[in-house]
């Protein structure tokens, strides 16, 4: 059904006439619960529900998400040898790149300034989205280096003997944003 895109949400119900609403009815119960308003609720789409942006979902899908970490740091750690200098930095903390850097004496590795230059010119093949498109067009830059140390790893794996940092993170095309169809070619 997911990939079909038949799953029963709101955006598919309204598609095939069967609701008229898009909302999201887990969002509009998460804000009712706290005596929020349910005004400009996201779409319901497979991709919000399945995502930590969906009010309603977010402590379950930020537990699964954080149990395949885990999962996968352990399975790394039973991987090692003796002789593997592999540290698994993030297996219980979340934090910014900034903060991570700071925490983790990654000076040893390589200086920020070295890090920020060839993390710019990466940054720069993301597209950039429209509610980033203001902070973008005011200084690119400035941009592009913020955004990578704001950014929130799912793990890094620090060799100190071979002086590398092994950034991970798993993404996926979600329908929650707007350019998903037109980026799947379809």
């Amino acid at each position: 059904m997911a990939i079909a895109g038949t799953i029963p949400v709101a955006k598919w119900l309204a598609k095939i006439k069967w609701r008229s609403d898009v909302s999201c009815r887990l969002c509009n119960r998460e804000r009712e619960q706290h005596g929020v308003s349910t005004e400009k609720l996201q779409e319901e789409t497979y991709g919000h529900i399945n995502s930590a942006f969906c009010h309603g979902m977010v402590t379950t899908v930020t537990a699964a998400h954080h149990f395949i970490w885990r999962h996968l740091y352990a399975s790394m750690q039973a991987a090692q040898t003796p002789a593997s200098k592999l540290r698994l930095v993030t297996p219980d903390k979340e934090g910014s790149m900034n903060t991570l850097w700071q925490e983790e004496e990654f000076e040893q590795i390589c200086s920020r300034e070295s890090l920020t230059e060839k993390a710019v010119e990466i940054q720069k093949t993301i597209s950039v989205k429209a509610h980033e498109r203001e902070r973008h067009d005011f200084d690119p830059k400035m941009f592009y280096e913020n955004r990578f140390w704001n950014w929130r790893p799912d793990g890094i794996l620090n060799n100190k003997n071979r002086r590398t940092l092994y950034i991970l993170e798993f993404k996926r095309p979600s329908d929650r944003n707007e350019d998903f169809y037109g980026g799947k070619g379809r």
